[in-house]
């Protein structure tokens, strides 16, 4: 009895997914968060959890989708709650207009997401995002390759030397 009135450990616990954060980011932070998952928990879940979305192709993954906001969770969550949770916001956001938007320029959710991903990657000021996002669009229709440095720097992974998922500078050989 005396332990657990001494026990402060708050039932509730705040948790921040900031923009452009990679789902390893993520399960990463999730240690550090006071939350009862593992990373690698939490990877599984957010790999395997949005079988019933209709925006997400089934081979695809939550890359993108896990909503950034600051969360207020209880303790005992699981990590397919979690990642259900993440994935519920992005989806709460995803009013009509915005879907609209998307289908206007002829990409569907999914695609749409993939590329402000990379756009808001390759951005440095947010007032650049929308000649990035035209520049890239051309690009597109006319049947070139995006050639940003944010999808070489998603696929190399992560960076040991660095200590980052994002390398920067990139190398010759990396591009």
């Amino acid at each position: 009895i005396a332990r657990e009135l001494q026990d402060a450990t708050p039932e509730q616990i705040s948790f921040t997914i900031l923009p452009g954060w990679r789902m390893e980011e993520i399960a990463a932070s999730i240690s550090t968060s006071g939350l009862n998952i593992t990373p690698d928990a939490f990877l599984e879940a957010a790999r395997t959890t949005h079988r019933n979305l209709d925006h997400l192709p089934a081979s695809a993954t939550t890359e993108g989708f896990l909503f950034p906001y600051s969360y207020i969770l209880s303790r005992d969550r699981t990590a397919d709650e979690l990642a259900a949770e993440f994935l519920r916001n992005f989806s709460l956001h995803l009013t009509e207009n915005i879907r609209g938007g998307f289908a206007n320029q002829g990409l569907d959710i999914y695609q749409a997401v993939t590329l402000a991903s990379i756009v808001q990657r390759e951005a440095v000021e947010v007032s650049e995002q929308p000649q990035i996002a035209s520049v890239f669009f051309n690009r597109l229709e006319a049947g070139m390759k995006l050639d940003t440095d944010p999808t070489v720097q998603y696929a190399l992974g992560y960076n040991t030397i660095q200590g980052t998922w994002w390398t920067n500078p990139l190398s010759a050989e990396d591009l």
